[in-house]
């Protein structure tokens, strides 16, 4: 008797064969989970995106990147050589075994100008995205290998009418695994449907990874290269093909002192830092992806205080005096916990930072708070952020005090 392949088995209960059945042959679905997503109604979101000019993020503002008439409206600028991208600071990371999908509405202005308009998911060492070029449209995907980062391009050959400078609908749908194919659509307005245009048949031609990091930020970039070039989007939205988007390892970080806490100078002394992190910008000379979501923190004090968390992405709010930052766990995050004892302890210039959140803590009561909104809102540490804790005795007065920071870092 001859053995019937599993392909070819005829198993009841669903449609297709293969993976896309469980091993019973009952059907699989995958259902569609946003990982991130944007859109540009009144203004450029501050608490989303970062505008970088020759990849030097502009912290806090953004001058060539614009909510035009609702669109982003990025521009490369008018003079040759200057290179304007838009990032988010969230890394959407790619989930194992499931698919990934980029997807977004562009209007891509003066198609035939020399420069470079890119869009997807990526970084300036890694990612997947569509490149127009005065010659017409590429599909691009970015690795970096033994410290040198290589765009691989493949011209596409779009099989229906387009006018680039319309606005139209791009996605972008990936395997990965590291070895996956990548396939790109654009909307055929006859149709009214994205359509395959182009694919990177990967599968077992690689010596290396397609891409070494697959947790990629939503990103825009133009290149004035001998014109300028502009990009506007509607909306924007990374997805997971079956994914959750949360799976993470869970890190905590309190005083290192046998009490536990640290004391705070009296004299009308108010805001006085005890705790800063920091998610590097760079890890392992590589660009820093890995996302930490804020899970809590808990305060106490000996006396009636008040606890207060900000935020920076400027590295000259936090002073480190005599002290010194500290590496946590994998050294993509660093820390430090005010010694009283040093000569100069940290200090928070609180003009350079945002206060994210304020309590009072009461004598001897710790005060926990929850970080987890469900689906309300999340509060993510990304790379180049700075949060720092604050406490200060309602008096102005001495206190021993302190703060447990507890989070996780995504996988």
């Amino acid at each position: 008797m001859g053995v019937v392949s599993y392909q070819d088995a005829d198993l009841e209960g669903g449609l297709g064969k293969g993976i896309n059945l469980d091993a019973w042959g009952k059907q699989k679905v995958a259902q569609d989970f946003s990982l991130l997503h944007g859109m540009f109604t009144y203004d450029i979101p501050l608490a989303t995106w970062k505008e970088e000019h020759n990849d030097v993020e502009e912290i806090g503002s953004f001058t060539d990147a614009t909510s035009l008439n609702g669109k982003l409206h990025l521009t490369s600028t008018a003079t040759p050589g200057q290179t304007r991208a838009l990032r988010s600071f969230a890394h959407p990371r790619y989930e194992p075994n499931r698919g990934h999908l980029y997807s977004v509405s562009m209007f891509l202005p003066d198609p035939t100008n020399d420069g470079y308009r890119d869009f997807g998911l990526f970084t300036k060492e890694s990612g997947y995205f569509f490149r127009l070029k005065s010659d017409g449209l590429y599909a691009c995907r970015r690795t970096t290998a033994n410290s040198t980062t290589t765009d691989t391009e493949e011209p596409i050959t779009v099989p229906f009418d387009i006018d680039f400078a319309k606005g139209n609908i791009y996605d972008i749908q990936f395997q990965w695994r590291g070895v996956g194919n990548i396939k790109f659509f654009i909307g055929n307005a006859v149709t009214g449907t994205s359509e395959l245009v182009h694919t990177m048949s990967l599968l077992n031609t690689l010596t290396e990874l397609s891409t070494f990091n697959p947790a990629l930020p939503i990103a825009f970039q133009c290149e004035n290269v001998t014109d300028e070039v502009v990009i506007e989007a509607g909306c924007v939205d990374a997805t997971s093909e079956g994914g959750k988007n949360y799976d993470g390892t869970y890190g905590a970080i309190t005083m290192d002192t046998n009490t536990g806490s640290v004391s705070i100078p009296g004299s009308g002394s108010y805001n006085t830092a005890i705790m800063a992190v920091h998610s590097k910008a760079t890890h392992n000379s590589l660009v820093n992806t890995r996302d930490a979501l804020n899970l809590g923190l808990t305060a106490y004090s000996d006396q009636r205080s008040v606890v207060k968390v900000w935020i920076t992405r400027d590295p000259t709010a936090v002073s480190i005096g005599t002290q010194a930052w500290v590496d946590y766990r994998d050294a993509n995050i660093e820390y430090m916990i005010r010694d009283s004892g040093a000569g100069t302890p940290m200090s928070l210039d609180t003009a350079k930072a945002d206060n994210q959140f304020a309590s009072r803590v009461d004598q001897d009561a710790p005060f926990p708070s929850d970080a987890v909104f469900d689906k309300a809102a999340s509060l993510v540490l990304t790379p180049g952020d700075y949060i720092i804790f604050t406490i200060h005795r309602e008096t102005g007065g001495t206190a021993n005090v302190g703060v447990t920071y507890e989070f996780s870092e995504y996988v």
